[in-house]
């Protein structure tokens, strides 16, 4: 109908202005830059301040969206390929490869969702969905190890391998020892084979 185009052109560009602030705040955390500054996602954007609060209501649920949108475009680097195939040593070097390869990718918004985590009941419960969906994927991985031993031992087992594969392990190899990313996979196998015995 015709009444109707005005109204279906609003609706476009509504939503491309949505899309728009969207990427410029995950373009804005790649970069390193504070994604929660209105202003400067709005100029990333190219849309004015008050339309960015025309798109979400508030910081938290534009926060939300980025994190809910970052997952699932990079929802690759935060699975094991091959999860739970392959020999003991196939399956170490897998998880670590992958684990080293989404810190690797993913560093600039990493460090910058562990430090909004801090203030942001939404990114922090989106930091602990994360970490606890990659210890169910170690249990599904390992669960041929993890089914011969006590429940406490399983568990122990799998919030190390956690621990050793995680983003501040990573930062403090990377950042403080200064070492490669060949260089931690190569200590970070070593290290995950040693708790098989």
């Amino acid at each position: 109908m015709p009444g109707d185009t005005p109204t279906d052109g609003r609706r476009v560009r509504r939503e491309q202005g949505r899309e728009a602030v969207i990427e410029a705040v995950i373009d804005l955390q790649f970069e390193g830059h504070d994604a929660s500054s209105p202003e400067l996602v709005a100029e990333r954007a190219g849309v004015s301040v008050a339309s960015l609060f025309r798109y979400f209501d508030g910081l938290d649920d534009l926060r939300a969206t980025g994190v809910e949108r970052f997952f699932e475009r990079y929802s690759h680097l935060f699975e094991i390929p091959d999860i739970g195939e392959g020999s003991l040593v196939d399956r170490v070097r897998s998880v670590v490869s992958a684990r080293v390869d989404q810190h690797t990718t993913t560093e600039p918004v990493a460090r910058n969702v562990r430090r909004e985590a801090r203030t942001s009941v939404i990114i922090g419960d989106a930091l602990d969905r994360l970490r606890s969906t990659q210890v169910d994927q170690l249990r599904i991985h390992f669960d041929a190890e993890i089914a011969a031993l006590t429940p406490a031992a399983a568990d122990d087992l799998v919030a190390t391998i956690a621990v050793i594969t995680s983003f501040e392990s990573w930062e403090q190899f990377r950042h403080v020892s200064g070492r490669t990313d060949a260089q931690i996979r190569r200590a970070w196998n070593a290290a995950v084979s040693r708790l098989f015995g």
